[in-house]
């Protein structure tokens, strides 16, 4: 899911689709759409869909919860009313991907965790949810490491 509202998006789209109608293509877009229109709406003109943005406006989140934005955008914690309960709940038991990963032969080398313990600790939770950002992976020293580790 895509950290932005589809109306905002959709708008942006219809400005783009607009602009692209009128022929006002820059250097580069005219040679990628020598026909213009028509080939900017095979390539990329496919309209958003609302599927993949946000359903709520910025001043209705007012909840925490870690989502991924690498693939899916999915949330991968519950949701809580505020970040200590967050905090609290990674230490205790780190994200769904975590919960599932622990159990895996190579967690340990591949993750940095315990075999079949899938909390993050009180310190790393913290510093994670204070970040309020990770990568999903770092790579240091030949090593990686994940992101919300590095953090």
């Amino acid at each position: 899911m895509y950290d932005e509202r589809f109306e905002e998006r959709f708008e942006e789209w219809l400005a783009d689709f607009d602009r692209v109608r009128r022929g006002e293509l820059d250097n580069l877009e005219t040679e990628c759409y020598p026909r213009g229109l028509a080939d900017w709406l095979q390539d990329d003109g496919v309209p958003p869909n609302p599927d993949y943005y946000r359903p709520w406006k910025d001043e209705e989140a007012i909840w925490f919860q870690v989502w991924e934005t690498v693939s899916e955008g999915t949330p991968v914690s519950p949701a809580f009313e505020t970040k200590g309960e967050l905090i609290d709940y990674l230490a205790e038991n780190g994200d769904f991907w975590d919960q599932k990963r622990c159990h895996e032969p190579d967690w340990q080398r591949l993750w940095g965790g315990t075999p079949g313990v899938s909390g993050w600790g009180h310190e790393r939770a913290k510093a994670f949810v204070n970040a309020e950002w990770a990568p999903s992976m770092v790579v240091t020293g030949g090593q990686a490491i994940d992101g919300k580790f590095a953090v």
